[in-house]
């Protein structure tokens, strides 16, 4: 077989997508599909994009919008409790970071029948990212908000940013980043779920604890609120693939290639 082409499985996958010239001639009218506007916030699942956000934060002197978002995705808190957060619940009065320190979620408040804290850890990523705030910010007090307004109005005062705000802030990096996402303040949350199955392995275990942690009534609920659900749909369409020749004929391919270095 000393003439045998070898094959670019790379070209083959990619060349499958694009028709040839001539095949199908250009649109001759206007085509519009009834759709839902979807406006479900999505997690960042890109670690490239999370470091592509911090990076661009820090780069452009935005410390605390930097501190917002490493803490936003490590804590998996909502808006409604991450804004209200000072830097005395996760500094000690000696200036040394806590461990963890309790939180008692706004939301479920009223939806819990047994009424409990939420025990929040501290990672070493919400430690670098506070400590470079408060190297590039003189005059912090433990008592602060820790994500205050920087706005002619609040500069001074010790008042949290709004969720609206925070919403505005994250959406403003997603553009300026060209990420192709739907960003919110929901984002930041998503995030942390998403990244703490992936991290996981998807095990079930870690599911029912995200579940619990986010008062969701079913695994089903907390999947497709990560969008792990999606995820695996996209998958199984992807991989069907039945009576696809160019799909049998790359699998025959590699088999036989498998077959041979066995």
């Amino acid at each position: 077989m000393a003439n045998a082409t070898i094959i670019d499985i790379a070209a083959l996958r990619s060349s499958s997508r694009k028709l040839a010239d001539g095949l199908i001639s250009p649109a001759t009218e206007k085509v519009t599909s009834e759709l839902i506007e979807e406006h479900a916030a999505e997690p960042i699942k890109s670690m490239n994009d999370i470091e592509r956000i911090s990076k661009f934060c820090i780069a452009n002197g935005r410390f605390r919008d930097n501190m917002l978002f490493i803490v936003g995705i490590n804590f998996g808190l909502r808006v409604s409790d991450l804004r209200v957060l000072r830097f005395s619940d996760i500094i000690n009065p000696n200036n040394t970071f806590k461990d963890s320190f309790p939180v008692f979620e706004k939301k479920t408040r009223n939806t819990r029948k047994k009424k409990k804290n939420r025990y929040i850890t501290i990672n070493t990523a919400v430690v670098e990212a506070v400590t470079l705030y408060l190297e590039n910010t003189p005059g912090v007090c433990l008592s602060d908000y820790m994500f205050r307004s920087q706005s002619n109005n609040g500069s001074k005062e010790n008042s949290p940013l709004r969720a609206q705000s925070i919403d505005r802030i994250l959406k403003g990096l997603a553009k300026d980043l060209d990420l192709n996402m739907r960003m919110s303040t929901h984002t930041l949350r998503k995030t942390f779920c998403y990244h703490q199955m992936l991290m996981s392995h998807n095990d079930p275990r870690k599911l029912l604890l995200l579940q619990k942690m986010l008062n969701h009534s079913s695994p089903a609920q907390t999947l497709d609120y990560i969008g792990i659900t999606e995820e695996e749909i996209d998958e199984a369409y992807r991989k069907l693939n039945l009576g696809s020749i160019a799909h049998n004929y790359l699998n025959s391919s590699i088999e036989e290639k498998e077959l041979k270095a066995m």
